[in-house]
């Protein structure tokens, strides 16, 4: 059953709830002018447990604040602001304001705060919950019913609104990032109510979280153990800012606790800004915030536009599938921007280590002058290799070739990195101290432009990671072995027929300037590199059709790899 939708009665916002007449006549709150584009009810009926017996709400008054609260919240709503079509990502928030679970600032950490969503593109979903505290039982339970009821409304409607269903997260302030925090740890137990109707079977767990300078869910000990024993794989990453003049330290425990249960987190300490600072105007630091908390979510893909989201999900579903096609990037997107490419490729690496495995290292393609004039760019660009797709060189491995998907054989020197790298390269020779060990690597890419439809552009390429697929490694050799990698030869034979011969020196500007730039392209795409971590060079002697056959990759002092298609 779908909760009906109610229109917003003139300046009066969230106060007023026409199916609600005592609620009716009740002033807006002086300051609010931006208004939503739909408000509904939570409930169809009555929230759980309500027995009408508060007063009626309203706008609380001399209370020593800066900003103007509300109080006496029976009646629970959802407003949903929608940003500008042509900004819009796709991603919702849904946005729960603080106030001790005694009121409601609904106007700096929620009418604000979706304002401030709508101008970058994410659908703002504002949580009008129920205050004050209930009792008997736990002061943030009606407020985490409350939250638990929204986030599956917003996903039942997630067609409706515009708002991609696995895109869909949090922002709380104070006690409302208590009972986003809660939420969190309770998703994956049943509802702390009874369920209604269908939205009520939809996930209440947040696909990301900001946690604003909350509290509630910490005591002397640390971390509150419901909480803390609830941290697990499933827990979504999470954003955490705080002022060093709050008193709580609240922000610092929750990392903590994070930190040793390896939940992907992130947090600032500002050193001023008191408590409450929402995402208004300082001379503070503490005004990067929302700077910061915008680069989080996208890195985290959530800022991606829809329709790079969607050929990812089309790219991946045809790929695992083994469909006789492959969607285009360039056509399925109506754009060659390499930068939208890169959020495409970051989209089917996160999918493709959703399914199981992690990264083995990193691909460098275009490097050669050849290369790079076959598909009109001017410089390499990288993908990722996955560790499902490694296969060790001894003994002779035999790959099954696949009908549907014809592969190059492309003959490559490979560098295993020393030290994690999560910044760029200043010079060529630095990027080779960060080696420590060179491999002979074969790699076996799918040719995936016959699956596009014929000629591909780079973004094409770039999108479809690059078509990345097995690759042998060889043993290791110690990098000092190797006294010129540039000259560093290589021939490639099927059935003792030579295929190619080439050198290290065909990466433009040489080897130890490809694996330099390799690396800061890398981390310019917001990957790490770890110790461990392979890069290989690109196409030595140019990519050759994967043919049925027994081959043999000779690369002198570096040693062979032989191995068979089939």
């Amino acid at each position: 059953m779908k909760s009906p939708l109610l229109p917003l009665a003139a300046l009066a916002v969230l106060l007023v709830v026409a199916a609600v007449p005592a609620f009716a006549e009740l002033p807006p709150l002086p300051n609010v002018t931006v208004k939503p584009d739909t408000v509904i009810n939570l409930w169809p009926g009555a929230a759980p447990g309500e027995t009408g017996n508060l007063g009626p709400e309203r706008v609380l008054p001399n209370r020593p604040r800066p900003f103007d609260q509300i109080e006496n919240v029976s009646v629970p709503t959802l407003a949903i602001f929608q940003p500008p079509a042509a900004k819009r990502t796709g991603t919702g928030v849904l946005v729960i304001p603080g106030g001790g679970l005694d009121r409601l600032a609904i106007e700096t950490e929620g009418y604000e705060v979706a304002q401030w969503l709508n101008e970058h593109g994410l659908t703002a979903f504002l949580l009008k919950y129920r205050v004050p505290r209930r009792t008997p039982g736990p002061g943030w339970r009606v407020g985490v019913q409350d939250a638990q009821r929204a986030m599956g409304l917003i996903r039942a409607h997630a067609a409706e609104w515009k708002v991609d269903p696995d895109a869909i997260g949090t922002i709380g302030f104070s006690a409302g990032a208590e009972i986003n925090v809660r939420m969190t740890a309770l998703h994956a137990e049943p509802r702390q109510y009874e369920p209604v109707d269908d939205a009520d079977k939809l996930s209440s767990r947040p696909d990301f979280n900001f946690v604003m300078y909350g509290g509630g869910y910490t005591n002397n000990n640390g971390l509150n153990e419901d909480v803390a024993s609830r941290l697990n794989a499933s827990t979504p990453p999470m954003f955490i800012a705080h002022a060093f003049d709050d008193q709580a330290l609240s922000s610092v425990i929750l990392m903590g606790a994070l930190k040793r249960a390896n939940i992907p987190a992130e947090l600032h300490i500002f050193a001023a800004g008191a408590h409450g600072f929402g995402v208004r105007d300082s001379g503070l630091t503490i005004a990067e915030w929302p700077d910061l908390g915008l680069r989080w979510l996208g890195q985290l893909g959530f800022l991606d536009r829809p329709e790079v989201r969607a050929y990812a999900k089309d790219l991946v579903k045809a790929r695992d599938g083994g469909a006789a096609t492959l969607p285009r990037f360039s056509i399925a997107t109506g754009t060659a921007d390499l930068t939208a490419a890169f959020a495409a490729q970051r989209r089917v690496i996160a999918a493709t280590l959703a399914a199981g495995g992690g990264i083995a290292g990193y691909k460098a393609a275009y490097t050669s002058a050849s290369a790079q004039a076959g598909i009109n760019v001017t410089r390499a660009y990288h993908g990722v290799l996955f560790k499902s797709g490694r296969v060790e060189a001894s003994p002779a491995p035999t790959i099954a070739l696949n009908p549907k998907r014809g592969i190059y054989v492309e003959t490559e020197i490979g560098y295993v990195i020393a030290t994690d790298i999560g910044t760029k390269v200043r010079v060529p020779r630095q990027a080779l101290t960060a080696v420590e060990a060179l491999v002979p690597v074969i790699e076996l890419p799918v040719n995936v432009a016959p699956l596009m439809g014929g000629t591909i552009v780079a973004a094409d390429g770039i999108a479809a990671n690059l078509g990345s697929n097995q690759f042998i490694v060889g043993a290791q050799v110690a990098p000092e072995t190797i006294s010129d990698l540039d000259a560093l030869a290589v021939s490639l034979k099927r059935d003792g027929q030579t295929l190619h011969e080439g050198k290290g020196a065909e990466a433009v500007g040489g080897q130890a300037e490809m694996l330099m730039n390799t690396i800061n392209q890398i981390v310019e795409q917001g990957h790490v590199l770890h110790r461990g971590d392979i890069i290989i060079s690109g196409a030595l002697g140019g990519p050759k059709p994967g043919e049925k056959g027994s081959y043999t990759a000779d690369w002198g002092p570096l040693g062979k790899i032989e191995f068979k298609l089939e």
